[in-house]
């Protein structure tokens, strides 16, 4: 407790000209095992990444991003992951929690965080910070995918979600299309901001991994094709022929 207590002075420190403070901690950093070790993981599976934002009107947050060992049967991955989330706020050596989430993968989806855009941020400078948790979900097909952040904010006392979800196409024949939860429709000007804007750079994101694995498959493609004709040619195993190439024979 020793180190999350000195996690919360330092970040005290900050907020003596009204600033909040916030710090992403990744399973590779030492902080991650003294997080874990004092506080614990209230979630099923593992964090990947916890958001710890120190309010200064309301104390310190922390928003827990768990990938969990899917138990059932998939088609797309051979290890296909479960998420679950969930927003805590420390309280006496403790922490209370405050919302959760969970989406769990199917035989033909799979969901997965967007890390870099899950973030938290008091934009509409109502001394409460909104959270934003950014995932895409995976399918087969050629089926329009959903990339949906879901925007936790403070009304009153408690948190509220509320849901902004991007339709990307995957055919010529299908239209881009986002669609709104009426929760989302009552967010602040500024709030439904940042999420359209996190949402933009989090496809743009999405759509340069797509035409860099798409170049991949069209070289992997190229290779097979050519070994495939050195292996005829020559009178020999393909895997045989694929090793010349690769060595620059």
């Amino acid at each position: 407790m020793k180190k999350i207590l000195y996690l919360t002075l330092i970040l005290s420190a900050f907020t003596t000209h009204a600033q909040d403070k916030i710090q992403r901690i990744l399973p590779k950093q030492p902080i991650y095992i003294d997080l874990l070790d004092d506080l614990g993981n209230p979630l099923k599976g593992d964090p990947v990444l916890v958001l710890n934002y120190f309010a200064e009107k309301e104390g310190s947050y922390l928003f827990y991003f768990n990938e969990a060992k899917s138990k059932g049967e998939s088609y797309l991955t051979e290890n296909p992951k479960d998420l679950y989330a969930g927003l805590y706020i420390e309280d006496h050596g403790g922490i209370l929690e405050l919302i959760t989430f969970k989406d769990f993968a199917g035989p033909l989806s799979e969901p997965s965080y967007l890390l870099d855009y899950c973030v938290a941020e008091d934009v509409d400078k109502n001394k409460s910070p909104e959270f934003y948790l950014t995932y895409f979900e995976t399918s087969d097909g050629l089926d329009a995918k959903p990339l949906k952040i879901i925007v936790y904010s403070k009304n009153d006392k408690n948190f509220v979600k509320s849901k902004i979800t991007a339709w990307i196409p995957y055919q010529p024949e299908d239209k881009y299309k986002v669609e709104k939860d009426e929760n989302y429709k009552k967010l602040p000007k500024s709030i439904q901001a940042k999420a359209e804007n996190i949402l933009k750079k989090a496809q743009l994101s999405l759509q340069q991994e797509k035409k860099s694995l798409m170049n991949k498959e069209k070289n992997s493609a190229i290779q097979n094709r050519a070994a495939t004709a050195y292996s005829k040619y020559q009178k020999i195993s393909l895997k045989s022929a694929k090793n010349l190439l690769v060595s620059g024979w």
